[in-house]
């Protein structure tokens, strides 16, 4: 085929074509603008309710094990849940970490508590105080007052001291350990 008609259909055709393939990349809204949408890469400019985020003392609270890369460890809300070996109303000692230092070795204990072997050893750092620790297992699981608990012990390194501490974790209602008693054993200058 050659001639004006020849190149009529190859001009549709390729007009087809260009029109088919940049469908792909054409963008419009199908049902209106809706203004309450949140646009791909934006944020959210409505604040979160003032209720939405009230913990009472003995109400199970779930937090990250630790926080993102790059950012500071979120500091304790006064009066949020908070586990038996920093509470305020617990007999202190100078053992006891700070709440920042928990949200990084809560994670380690859990993984010490939840191991079937004893004795196995699982390390912990907060990188914004330098301090750092570990937690093992030092017997099987119990059942008191109702709780799986399990002993355990642990270091605790933090501006020249080194502490070796003992102590019980319990599972919570929501499978999660909790330090429910800790004290220290031995003591020394690093």
């Amino acid at each position: 085929m050659t001639g004006p008609r020849a190149r009529l259909v190859r001009a549709a055709a390729a007009a087809s074509l260009a029109l088919a393939a940049s469908g792909c990349s054409v963008s419009y809204p199908l049902f209106g603008a809706d203004k309450d949408d949140i646009k791909t890469g934006s944020i959210d400019p409505r604040p979160a309710p003032a209720h939405a985020v009230v913990a009472k003392r003995d109400e199970i609270v779930s937090t990250p094990l630790a926080p993102p890369p790059g950012s500071a460890a979120p500091a304790a809300q006064p009066g949020a849940a908070t586990p038996a070996a920093y509470s305020p109303d617990a007999r202190q000692d100078t053992a006891a970490l700070t709440p920042s230092d928990w949200a990084y070795a809560r994670g380690a204990l859990s993984i010490a508590m939840g191991a079937e072997a004893t004795n196995a050893s699982v390390p912990w750092a907060n990188p914004d105080s330098g301090t750092y620790g570990s937690f093992s297992a030092v017997a099987g699981a119990t059942s008191e007052n109702g709780a799986t608990c399990r002993a355990f012990a642990a270091t605790h390194s933090a501006a020249g001291q080194e502490k070796r501490l003992e102590g019980t974790a319990c599972r919570t209602a929501a499978g999660y350990w909790e330090a429910v008693a800790v004290r220290t054993t031995a003591s020394r200058t690093l």
